[in-house]
């Protein structure tokens, strides 16, 4: 049976702006293809099970799932998989149709007979000049724009530019993958007769936290660029239209602008939080440190699911345990009504969200989310002393059942999940490294609890060795997810600059810029 390909557009960089049908082929892949310059954050829309596949700039540079060297390689992976029955999601970074390939890559799938569509995106061409405050058109300054190939793969090919018609007309000039032949370009453009005073620009990075953009006239450009250190990816805008940036940029005004956030929570729970980042300006970074897997041996929570007439309540720690015990539930054939009578106890507002989905509502949910809170209203009520069931994670803290024993009820603890520590690609721990060694630097860093924190260090120090794991804690501001998180990166040596005044995305994000505005 003959599978589907969606070629999508997956937009510049800011997660944001991939659209709402993108994000829908998203969660329905089996198999995502994506290019180099996809944002990563993106995969968080994918299920859980999707076989990633990410194009690398060379053979030996890490990618966020099995590398894929070439266009000859994507080809292949999309017809053979495609050819096996699956959905696959061809993920470019734009729009497909915009110097992206994507009709090249459509005839390959027609030629071999499998059914494709295109999903369109949002072009860079677009999007990075508007980011850095310059409009493409402007009734006062330019009629239409041009969008124009800066690489000379076009000229190989025979189908060069025609710069003296370019140099002539009025419109805005967008030259996408420019950067290495800036010098080249604006040479041709002013020899075939344009102003070399004509205000130009070049924006690196565009939609993104670290969004670079250097401005100067037509003849000087390129030299700003070297000076400045440009590197691609990069577009270059020449026209009357650059100059509005004095008045119409906003961007890089934000209050995270230029910061990169490290984001360590689990891969499929990282999105809310990135987005929130982005929309203050961050480049914002997901490195997963944590990944779920079901317990070493699954009898003892389905034995507790078949005794729960000898207990009165259960309490769950967090969504992931509501998932475990569920599904442990409809194992047994089943559901909610199985809980009638049970006092059910809830630890913070996602996993009381986590319950609502599942068709029940909490009898408890402390107003403090940690076990200490859970505990403080437990015993306001006088309900310590019952028989209680805890599912959660295979590590934590002994407090609830020491009181639960204490006040003379009985505990039962029960492993709904383990978290366990994922591998990470060498091309995104690289990316934290500080310039001087290769890498974009860390501002900041978000841990949600102490393992996170542990799998975090032990991972960079895996990498790139103990050294420069400390020299990017160091230099980060780490920020915590509650005093809980704060004492556990305490006992591990590190300070914790700000901590999050709740459990929620908005508290961490409250927090980081608290943290930052310090300096």
């Amino acid at each position: 049976m003959t599978g589907f390909v969606s070629i999508v557009g997956a937009g510049p960089w800011d997660p944001e702006l991939l659209t709402l049908a993108g994000r829908e082929r998203l969660t329905r892949a089996d198999v995502v293809i994506a290019d180099y310059l996809v944002n990563p954050a993106l995969f968080t829309h994918c299920r859980a099970d999707v076989h990633l596949f990410q194009r690398t700039e060379s053979p030996h540079a890490g990618a966020h799932g099995e590398p894929v060297p070439d266009q000859e390689a994507i080809n292949r992976l999309m017809v053979e998989r495609a050819a096996a029955g699956l959905y696959v999601v061809r993920l470019k970074g734009g729009d497909p149709m915009v110097f992206g390939r994507g009709a090249e890559e459509a005839e390959v799938l027609a030629a071999r007979g499998i059914p494709f569509e295109f999903v369109p995106g949002v072009s860079a061409a677009i999007a990075a000049p508007e980011a850095a405050g310059i409009p493409v058109t402007h009734r006062d300054h330019a009629p239409c724009v041009s969008l124009v190939s800066g690489y000379e793969a076009y000229e190989k090919g025979g189908r060069a530019v025609d710069w003296e018609h370019l140099a002539k007309g009025t419109g805005t000039l967008v030259l996408m993958m420019s950067v290495r032949n800036c010098r080249q370009n604006a040479e041709r453009l002013i020899a075939a007769g344009r102003d070399p005073a004509t205000p130009s620009a070049v924006i690196r990075w565009g939609t993104r936290g670290i969004q670079r953009t250097v401005v100067a006239p037509l003849g000087q450009i390129a030299d700003r660029v070297e000076a400045e250190g440009l590197r691609p990816p990069a577009v270059m805008v020449v026209g009357s239209v650059v100059d509005l940036r004095r008045t119409t940029q906003w961007f890089e005004r934000r209050p995270l602008f230029g910061k990169r956030v490290v984001v360590t929570r689990a891969r499929q729970q990282a999105s809310d939080l990135l987005q929130l980042l982005a929309g203050q300006g961050a480049d914002a970074v997901a490195v997963p440190c944590l990944d779920i897997a079901p317990p070493e041996d699954l009898s003892a929570l389905s034995g507790a699911a078949q005794s729960l007439d000898e207990v009165d309540g259960v309490i769950l720690s967090s969504p992931n345990g509501v998932r475990a015990w569920f599904d442990a539930l409809a194992g047994l054939e089943l559901d909610v009504r199985a809980l009638h009578g049970k006092c059910l106890a809830a630890i913070g507002t996602g996993t009381a969200n986590a319950c609502w989905e599942r068709g029940i509502r909490p009898d408890i949910v402390p107003s403090a989310a940690r076990s200490e809170g859970l505990v403080e209203t437990l015993a306001s009520r006088g309900l310590l002393a019952r028989r209680w069931l805890h599912v959660r994670a295979d590590e934590g803290r002994d407090l609830i059942g020491e009181a639960v024993r204490a006040a003379g009820g009985t505990y039962r603890l029960v492993v709904g999940y383990r978290v366990i520590r994922p591998k990470v690609p060498g091309l995104l721990t690289r990316s934290l490294l500080p310039p001087e060694h290769g890498g974009e630097g860390t501002d900041a860093i978000c841990f949600a609890s102490g393992k996170t924190a542990r799998h975090f260090v032990e991972t960079i120090t895996e990498a790139h060795g103990e050294a420069l794991a400390r020299e990017i804690l160091g230099r980060a501001r780490l920020v915590a997810l509650g005093p809980v998180t704060a004492g556990a990166l305490e006992s591990m040596g590190l300070r914790a600059d700000a901590v999050a005044g709740g459990l929620t995305d908005e508290a961490m994000l409250a927090a980081v810029v608290e943290a930052m505005a310090r300096g």
